[in-house]
């Protein structure tokens, strides 16, 4: 049988994914990251993005994550603990769109009016970053 990592996402809310996999790839602040089974321990941040969970069947599982911390223990453990993270099947891409739109507004208000910017900002990286996890698994 062939190595595999537990790996167990979680959000203050809830759990978003409990289950065993040969490949993690999920965003980090400075690139993206792969863990692969035997990997060395290590903590860095997760920065909002598509985390991707490679079962040992091939299939793949996509999620919507934002902002917070991995950690892989002992080379056969990768914990996620996250502010937000969804399936992509439970995000709706019309609403995704929709927040979009909404964050672009506030970009252009921010810029004008003076607004935080920063915030503006990060809800449309959040709300793209919903979108490519939900179209991704449409192509």
């Amino acid at each position: 049988m062939a190595a595999t990592l537990q790996v167990r996402v979680i959000t203050p809310e809830r759990v978003v994914f409990d289950g065993e996999a040969t490949h993690v790839q999920y965003p980090g602040e400075d690139g993206l990251y792969g863990v692969l089974p035997r990997h060395a321990p290590m903590i860095t941040t997760v920065a909002s993005g598509v985390l991707v969970v490679t079962e040992p069947s091939g299939n793949k599982h996509r999620f919507f994550v934002a902002d917070g911390f991995a950690q892989v223990v002992g080379g056969r453990e990768v914990r996620f603990a996250v502010d937000s993270g969804e399936d992509e099947a439970e995000i709706d891409l019309a609403r995704a769109q929709e927040a979009a739109e909404r964050a672009k507004e506030r970009m252009g208000r921010a810029q004008a009016e003076g607004f935080d910017l920063v915030r503006a900002e990060y809800a449309m990286r959040r709300a793209i970053m919903r979108l490519r996890t939900k179209q991704r698994g449409i192509n």
